[in-house]
């Protein structure tokens, strides 16, 4: 589920740079209420819930290095019983209390932006759940809605396989504490964040 975030937030911060703002020297950060990172789960085949997490930070450095940190127990299902079991058996946000994403990109690439411009771009980023790493890529639109503001959604949802990061057993141990049949292990998330310049 945050395979899209890492790659949203990083472009985000890179293309609210133009002519109007140099390129370089300039750190963004992430503004954690106005962003949002959702996730799409499936259960017994056919029933959907939405979920999303609240505790989200990040930022993007004068080059172009940027990181992600998600607040696991910040899972928010709706049913709080649902919450705890994610934050216990699946991501273990007592061992493992953060999801990180990070990656690199050039911001050059988005020296062009002004305001009211948006470009879709695909960005290969490294997400690390629970202690394991994996290369992974997310197509994002950046939108400079400001000369100091950012925004970076979906240009559509990211599929992330709970299994690429050894996670078959957590699926499978919620489907059988909540009594259920199958969990589908393939989780589309979207993301929705807002990058601001420091």
């Amino acid at each position: 589920m945050i395979k899209a975030l890492t790659a949203i937030l990083f472009a985000a911060s890179l293309g609210a740079c133009s002519a109007d703002a140099p390129v370089t020297g300039d750190m963004w950060q992430l503004n954690g209420p106005a962003s949002n990172i959702s996730f799409i789960s499936v259960k017994n085949g056919d029933v959907v819930e939405v979920s999303h997490f609240s505790g989200l930070s990040g930022t993007v450095s004068e080059t172009g290095d940027a990181r992600l940190e998600v607040d696991a127990s910040s899972v928010e299902t709706f049913v709080d019983i649902r919450n705890e079991r994610l934050r216990d058996i699946f991501f273990e946000t007592s061992q493992f209390p953060s999801i990180s994403v990070s990656a690199n990109l050039d911001p050059a690439t988005f020296a062009a932006l002004e305001v009211g411009d948006n470009l879709e771009k695909e960005v290969e980023l490294t997400v690390s759940l629970r202690g394991v790493a994996r290369s992974v890529y997310a197509n994002v639109r950046l939108i400079r809605n400001g000369a100091d503001s950012v925004l970076v959604v979906s240009s559509e949802p990211a599929l992330i396989d709970a299994r690429d990061f050894g996670l078959d057993t957590a699926v499978t141990a919620l489907a059988e504490i909540a009594g259920l049949d199958t969990i589908t292990p393939v989780i589309p998330v979207s993301v929705y964040l807002v990058f601001e310049r420091a």
